[in-house]
């Protein structure tokens, strides 16, 4: 077995960031809130400054969310608005993008907790 401690480090950080995600996923129709709580959450659990950087996607304006919201509760429309998030830091190891599926935790417990 091949132990590099940039490698443990990196898979640490990825744990912590990803956790972080779906703790805060309720807070994700303020975008501004989620991206704050989830680097705060970050900031205090590692000794590193990894740059992390939060993308929401593009927020739609009142009107349009309050049709998308309405066509989800009464129609059961699925939509993906607000549901996956791309994360961009750097560990000791390289430079890591991810896009989160929030809708998704399922495939994410077992990267989490094995």
């Amino acid at each position: 077995m091949k132990l590099d401690i940039n490698e443990v480090y990196h898979n640490y950080i990825v744990k912590i960031v990803v956790f972080a995600l779906f703790t805060f996923k309720r807070q994700i129709k303020q975008p501004n809130v989620f991206k704050q709580s989830v680097i705060a959450f970050s900031n205090k659990r590692l000794p590193w400054k990894i740059n992390l950087k939060i993308d929401t996607g593009e927020k739609l304006d009142k009107e349009d969310e309050r049709e998308l919201l309405l066509e989800e509760l009464l129609n059961g429309v699925e939509s993906d608005y607000l549901s996956i998030v791309t994360v961009t830091f750097t560990t000791p190891l390289k430079e890591t993008t991810m896009n989160i599926d929030l809708k998704d935790e399922n495939k994410y417990q077992e990267y989490l907790y094995l």
